[in-house]
């Protein structure tokens, strides 16, 4: 994942707490890749409450939609005992995709912030700008790049790791053949 960029250095807006989640998620992201998942992760808190976490589980549970932020939002959701999440915030390690960014806004999330951005699916700022769309009925205050550099570390060493098991297998099949 070489496309995988950083952004902002300063992050205005962006609290010790949050800081705290995000590595938080990190650790749940690290977690993931040791059991064959993307490492992906989010936090849903509340404060220095949290509410629910998970890390991407798509792999585990044959679920289409086992990204970490809608399985910790479904958690958050009944530690509340409702589908709203306003006054929560969210921090995950990658940018999240449209599924997820819709999510975000049907659940009413107050806060989002996010690691890495993510060229080929990123829909906060880097192919659409779901959470902040002026059309839809709620909008979500972002921060991207919180410890991005740790985030695109963990997704870059992930991948990397994955295509030489491939090249391997590959290698030993046509040996075999």
């Amino acid at each position: 994942m070489t496309a995988l960029r950083l952004v902002r250095t300063a992050h205005e807006g962006v609290s010790e707490i949050d800081v705290r989640m995000m590595e938080r998620a990190i650790g749940l992201a690290r977690q993931a890749a040791l059991a064959g998942e993307v490492p992906i992760a989010a936090v849903v808190y509340r404060g220095e409450e949290v509410l629910g976490e998970a890390a991407n589980n798509r792999e585990a549970m044959a679920d289409p939609t086992g990204h970490a932020e809608i399985v910790a939002m479904r958690i958050a959701g009944k530690a509340l005992g409702e589908w709203r999440l306003e006054g929560c915030s969210m921090a995950v390690t990658l940018e999240p995709c449209p599924m997820c960014a819709g999510a975000l806004v049907n659940a009413r999330l107050g806060k989002l912030v996010y690691g890495a951005t993510d060229p080929k699916a990123g829909a906060c700022e880097t192919l659409y700008a779901i959470p902040g769309d002026a059309r839809l009925n709620h909008r979500v205050e972002m921060h991207g790049g919180v410890l991005a550099p740790r985030c695109v570390e963990l997704l870059r060493a992930f991948f990397k790791e994955r295509r030489a098991q491939q090249k391997a297998l590959k290698s030993a099949q046509s040996r075999s053949a």
